[in-house]
């Protein structure tokens, strides 16, 4: 009797669970087109290796994000800073399967304030008033032997 109770309330908590969920944007037109975008950054290097795979960095920007889908006010007690990468081989965005460990490949300098939001390398800020003074980021992209480049992604004016 208990799990015919339980299997109608796991169903209905899987259909509640994100359905609501509002992500960063992908790309800088996007944020632009929610107004959610805050700053664009150039890196100094624009190829990249992790682990075996080679990556070409598209686009770096700051954003905001909404509050939820339902709820269309821009979150601004928080934003990101969104690195876009593209596989050099599949010419696809995001990181390939084999690489997909980033924790293993990515070094954002900063306890448990980056990962991967969508196919995008992020980093998240909660300080909000960091927002306007970031002039600078670095992130270490390491290959298959743990050497580690460090890009530094540099505020356009």
């Amino acid at each position: 009797m208990k799990k015919l109770i339980l299997i109608p309330l796991f169903i209905v908590l899987i259909s509640c669970v994100g359905s609501d969920t509002e992500f960063l944007p992908q790309t800088i037109s996007e944020s632009k087109s929610k107004n959610l975008f805050i700053k664009e950054y150039k890196p100094t290097e624009n190829k990249v290796t992790m682990n075996q795979g080679d990556y070409e960095i598209v686009e770096a920007f700051t954003t905001f994000k909404l509050n939820s889908k339902n709820d269309q006010t821009i979150n601004k007690n928080f934003f990101a800073f969104s690195v876009r990468i593209k596989n050099l081989k599949t010419g696809k965005a995001g990181l390939s399967v084999e690489d997909s460990d980033h924790s293993q490949f990515l070094n954002f300098y900063c306890d448990f304030c980056g990962g991967i939001n969508n196919d995008n390398v992020v980093l998240y800020y909660d300080d909000i008033s960091k927002r306007e003074s970031l002039d600078s980021i670095k992130i270490g992209f390491k290959d298959g032997n743990k050497n580690e480049k460090v890009v530094y992604f540099v505020q356009k004016r």
